[in-house]
C-alpha cells in the first residue's frame, strides 16, 4: 500500500514516542545506577512477574539474547542494587526465580507516577473500542520490530 500522509504522521509520532520513552527510561536508569541492559532485564522481570510467570536467569538470558555468563552478571548487579530478588521456586526447589524487589517497586512507582497519571488522562480521551485498536496496533508493531531485530 502506498504511503499516505496519515501513515507518515503515525511513523513520526512513533519515533517521537520512542525517543521520549527512551529519555525517560535513561533518566530512571541513571538515577538508579543501572546499565541500559540492566534496565531492560528489570522490565522483563517485572512483566513476567505481572503475567504470573516469573523468569529464571536462563529465560531472562534468552529474552535478552545474552550468554549465561553475561546474564549472571546482569542478575548479580540487579540483586546487589536491590532491584531484583532471587527466590526458590516453591514447586521445584532446584529452580531459582527472579522477582522485582518490593523496595525497588516503590522507587519505580514514585518515579513513574507522573507519567502514569498523564497516561491515564490520555487514555480517558479514548473509548474502549479505540483503545482496543491502539492496543492491537502497538502489539503488532512490537511484534514487527522484534521480528526485524531477529533478521
Amino acid at each position: 500500500m502506498p504511503p499516505t500522509e496519515e501513515r507518515a504522521a503515525i511513523v513520526r509520532a512513533l519515533q517521537r514516542l520512542t525517543a521520549s520513552s527512551q529519555h525517560l527510561a535513561d533518566t530512571f536508569a541513571a538515577r538508579q545506577g543501572l546499565h541500559p541492559t540492566d534496565l531492560e532485564a528489570l522490565l522483563h522481570v517485572m512483566q513476567a512477574e505481572t503475567e504470573g510467570t516469573p523468569l529464571t536467569a536462563g529465560a531472562l538470558g534468552e529474552a535478552l539474547s545474552l550468554t549465561s555468563g553475561s546474564v549472571t552478571g546482569v542478575v548479580d548487579r540487579l540483586v546487589a542494587s536491590g532491584h531484583v530478588e532471587r527466590r526458590r521456586d516453591a514447586a521445584d526447589r532446584r529452580r531459582v526465580l527472579l522477582f522485582h524487589a518490593p523496595e525497588a517497586r516503590a522507587v519505580a512507582a514514585e518515579f513513574f507516577a507522573p507519567i502514569g497519571r498523564l497516561s491515564d488522562a490520555v487514555m480517558d480521551t479514548f473509548d474502549d473500542a479505540e483503545l482496543a485498536t491502539v492496543r492491537r496496533y502497538l502489539e503488532a508493531m512490537t511484534d514487527a520490530v522484534d521480528a526485524a531485530r531477529q533478521t
